[in-house]
């Protein structure tokens, strides 16, 4: 293990307690998104971490500016250029059954349990802590920083980013150097474009198959259920959905049919092979069943829907392969899709996807391949759409970031590309930095979200020592 530069153990341990008691009290806000009413567009959770941060911002000592009610920023410095260092209060729903409560902020045996301790409130807490004491360091020396820091904090990171989009289109000032706590160690200098698709098309008629699975697009879906109508199929098709269930299904037998509810795990959407998608296994088992064709007998005016043919093109395929969208490039290499949410019934089919792509293919040419792909009467929506990012090997700001990994940790890996997304997508001089190290776990997206104390103080100490190298970088651009 490479010595730290932290030199005063006491000192780092009381650090350390702060963050946790920062990180603990954020965890304990519920900011999963609830009812819009007005000053409050993503809930009262939302609001109320955002009131709080700037709160504790404000008691240290920053300016703080609310840019609408969905962002805001907080920053010390008067002069020089602009580091800024992005985060979100925001998290996804906490489905399944947890270990613990997911808003308890439970400490058991060394680590934190909580929905969103590691995605994205570690790196609120830690850069409120560290810049508010670097800043204090400054004053008590009775210097200027050579630089202004911003904490921006955003609360819809998790559906689409329209917060930071509001920002950038605001005219708030866009960063010369930061970076964004929100991924992993040594640093994510590119990420993938990503498109969330709307995919949809009507029925003439009930077809006695009711589906509904997933919450959130960027989520792989943990749990799904459909309610098959007997009256719409033939018997040996419904002995066939009760018979040899496959792992992860279970069936009730109701008056008026059968229900199969199919049981997964939920993981990031960027990352869907790390999870197994419920809607996969339950399609795949009503396909197997013989529930296929739907809608077969309502005329010429009517275009069947084929279970089977929905499975091959949406629900088996973790690269688009099939829909004819993964085109590979050296850098960020294959499509990742996932579907995200499927629900069928009402008289429509709606399913909703998670794609992420390198240079090879555009977003155009997404959406035209899938619409070619399901043809006629399918309909495909862009719901939300997010630039290619790449930061250049030799930034400046990049290397400044590493070499503080470095110098704590010892390890000198290379900065990695990826399919998730962040904010810096928007910030086009930011790379994603921390808080995850390399080789840990987390659940971020799943259930048992966590981090070690141990993780937290070693991340904690990166973030210092790279606070001090961008001061010094800022320094030389006056």
């Amino acid at each position: 293990m490479a010595e730290t530069p932290c030199r005063d153990a006491r000192a780092r341990e009381a650090r350390d307690l702060r963050v946790l008691d920062l990180l603990c009290r954020l965890v304990r806000i519920k900011t999963e998104h609830g009812e819009p009413a007005p000053g409050t567009p993503y809930g009262e959770g939302c609001a109320l971490a955002l009131t709080f941060v700037l709160e504790e911002c404000a008691a240290r000592g920053f300016k703080i500016r609310r840019v609408d009610d969905k962002i805001a920023w907080a920053e010390v410095g008067d002069h020089g250029p602009l580091a800024a260092f992005p985060v979100h209060l925001d998290v996804i729903p906490a489905t399944g059954v947890w270990t613990h409560d997911p808003y308890a902020a439970k400490i058991d045996g060394g680590v934190l349990y909580g929905r969103g301790c590691m995605d994205d409130k570690i790196g609120a807490a830690t850069m409120v802590e560290l810049i508010g004491e670097l800043a204090a360091e400054w004053r008590e020396a009775g210097r200027e920083l050579p630089c202004r820091l911003r904490i921006i904090f955003g609360t819809d990171e998790e559906t689409g980013m329209s917060d930071m989009r509001g920002y950038v289109d605001a005219g708030e000032e866009q960063p010369a150097l930061g970076f964004v706590p929100d991924a992993m160690f040594p640093g994510i200098r590119g990420e993938k474009a990503r498109l969330h698709l709307r995919l949809s098309r009507s029925l003439s008629a009930e077809c006695g198959v009711v589906v509904d699975a997933g919450t959130m697009v960027n989520v792989v879906p943990d749990r799904a259920e459909a309610t098959v109508d007997a009256s719409h199929v033939r018997p040996e098709v419904l002995e066939a959905l009760l018979a040899d269930l496959p792992e992860g299904l279970e069936t009730m037998v109701l008056d008026e049919g059968v229900r199969v509810v199919a049981n997964g795990r939920a993981a990031h959407g960027s990352t869907p092979e790390r999870g197994v998608n419920a809607a996969r296994r339950l399609v795949g088992h009503l396909v197997a069943s013989g529930v296929d064709v739907l809608c077969e007998d309502e005329g010429a005016a009517c275009v069947p829907l084929s279970l089977g043919r929905l499975n091959d093109l949406l629900c088996g395929d973790l690269a688009g392969e099939a829909l004819g969208i993964d085109v590979p490039d050296e850098t960020f290499g294959h499509t990742s899709m996932n579907l995200g949410r499927l629900s069928l019934g009402g008289g429509f089919v709606v399913a909703e996807l998670d794609v992420r792509f390198g240079s090879g293919i555009s977003a155009d040419e997404v959406v035209t391949r899938v619409a070619t792909a399901l043809g006629e009467p399918w309909e495909v929506e862009v719901v939300r759409a997010k630039p290619l990012h790449l930061v250049p090997e030799d930034d400046p700001c990049l290397c400044a970031l590493l070499a503080a990994y470095r110098r704590v940790t010892g390890d000198d890996a290379e900065p990695e590309v990826m399919a998730g997304g962040t904010y810096a997508s928007y910030l086009g001089a930011l790379c994603a930095f921390g808080p995850k190290l390399p080789g840990t776990h987390s659940g971020a997206h799943g259930i048992d979200e966590h981090v070690s104390l141990e993780n937290t103080s070693m991340a904690t100490e990166v973030y210092r020592v790279a606070l001090r190298n961008l001061v010094e970088l800022a320094e030389g651009m006056r």
